[in-house]
């Protein structure tokens, strides 16, 4: 008897045991835990632009002047406007401080600028031209990156001639030249597109000149004039 009651204990646990096992395998199962992913790669960022440095470039624009005041003897008044295209090639230096730019730049330029000059009753009649000028400037500017916005002035020189007829007293046929100065200033943006290549857009404003060609029978001038500058341009940073 006692045999038999071992027996059917361990007949229970063993059946027991296999019912578990049975529903254990029924039960879903949980998923492979995921193997490790590789690190990510590290990307610096690209180091800020630094327009400290010197830089050479070209530039082309269009400029247009007027002008007015009285010759003497007289006074005979007179009136002159102008326009033209211009390009020629600049060369420069900036130093960096934070977002803070400066530096100086000087350009050489080549006009195609010509206008009239008249006075009332065609006294005079002339042709006046601008063939070449420079600037040398300062520039003051705030850099937002490759990105920047500055100011700009200086001094202008250059060369003026005029050529027509004069019924003034002493006149005559003529055909002169003068070099002059004068003082410019004006606003421009830069923008550093491609590695050390930037592109610029600027306006200038320039003086009435010091000196201007003599006009056979004129004596004296007085007056003002005034040039507006809009150019294009690419400067190569080194």
């Amino acid at each position: 008897m006692l045999r038999f009651r071992i027996v059917a204990v361990i007949g229970a646990a063993l059946f027991a045991g296999a019912a578990q096992n049975a529903l254990a395998a029924d039960l879903p199962q949980p998923a492979p835990y995921p193997p490790p992913q590789a690190p990510a790669t590290y990307v610096p960022a690209p180091p800020a632009f630094s327009w400290t440095g010197f830089y050479i470039g070209a530039n082309a624009g269009y400029g247009f002047s007027n002008g007015s005041g009285t010759f003497t003897p007289g006074p005979t008044s007179f009136s002159v406007s102008g326009n033209g295209f211009l390009g020629g090639a600049q060369a420069g230096f900036n130093y960096q401080m934070g977002g803070l730019v400066i530096g100086m730049e000087a350009d050489f330029q080549g006009s195609t600028g010509s206008g009239s000059l008249t006075t009332p009753g065609g006294v005079i009649t002339a042709t006046a031209k601008d063939p070449w000028f420079g600037t040398f400037r300062g520039r003051v500017g705030y850099a937002f990156n490759r990105f920047m916005i500055y100011g700009t002035g200086g001094g202008v020189y250059g060369n003026g001639t005029i050529n027509g007829t004069s019924t003034l007293p002493g006149g005559g046929p003529f055909n002169n030249s003068a070099t002059y100065v004068t003082w410019t200033a004006g606003a421009g943006v830069e923008y550093a597109f491609m590695g050390p290549v930037s592109a610029k857009l600027e306006y200038l404003y320039a003086g009435s000149p010091s000196a201007l060609p003599t006009i056979p029978g004129v004596t004296g001038v007085s007056g003002s004039a005034n040039t507006n500058i809009i150019r294009a341009g690419v400067n190569y940073h080194f």
